[in-house]
């Protein structure tokens, strides 16, 4: 159903003023001459633009006014709901102030692990960059050495970039996957930042973390 405008319905008022007003016109100059085909003509088509008008205007009242009453019953029965749901629409405030106050609470946390994590990202760069000025470099493997995109490898074990936000990406992935896991964001691939060895540190941090949960 094509739904009519307060606007429209005032349009084919006017232009049934205008198609009266017209053919008032076209009666006096079709009685002043009789005998002219063109007065009687003009008189005829002003007839039927008059008779269009009205034809129009009056459909279009009566269809606005069907629709008036479906709109004014739809609105009193919102106003119902309204009064039913009363208690449970003053649950929905305190729920949605609750999941305010949590989705605050894990974004202050998740910006004290993203601080946590470019710490350690930048300790590890100082140890590659001081052995680097050391002129200690893991070319062959060396057990102690500055690696090539300056991270770090200490007495044997590996201290690899990390891929800070990618780190909170795979774990905010995860935590959707668990209630929605069909969610786009599950399926989203975080292309790896922060040097050659970011994706591998990412992982390394991402393995401990799971491993501390997982307690």
């Amino acid at each position: 159903m094509v739904m009519i405008t307060a606007e429209e319905l005032e349009a084919a008022e006017t232009a049934v003023a205008e198609a009266a007003a017209a053919l008032k016109e076209a009666a006096r100059r079709y009685a002043g001459s009789p005998g002219s085909a063109d007065a009687y003509d003009r008189h005829q088509e002003a007839i039927g633009r008059a008779d269009h008008a009205g034809v129009r205007v009056r459909l279009l009242r009566e269809e606005f006014a069907e629709q008036q009453a479906v709109r004014e019953a739809r609105a009193a029965a919102g106003e119902a709901a309204a009064q039913r749901l009363a208690g449970k629409v003053e649950g929905l405030g305190a729920s949605r102030e609750r999941a305010v106050t949590a989705v605050v609470e894990a974004a202050e946390a998740m910006a004290r692990a993203l601080a946590a994590l470019e710490a350690h990202d930048a300790l590890v760069r100082a140890v590659g960059a001081e052995l680097e000025r050391q002129q200690l470099r893991s070319v062959d493997g060396e057990a102690t050495g500055a690696n090539l995109d300056g991270s770090a490898r200490v007495a044997g074990v590996k201290w690899p970039l990390v891929d800070v936000g990618g780190v909170l990406a795979v774990c905010l992935a995860e935590e959707v996957a668990r209630v929605y896991p069909r969610h786009p964001l599950v399926r989203a691939v975080v292309r790896p930042y922060g040097g050659l060895s970011a994706p591998e540190g990412r992982d390394l941090v991402l393995g401990l973390v799971r491993a501390e949960r997982g307690r």
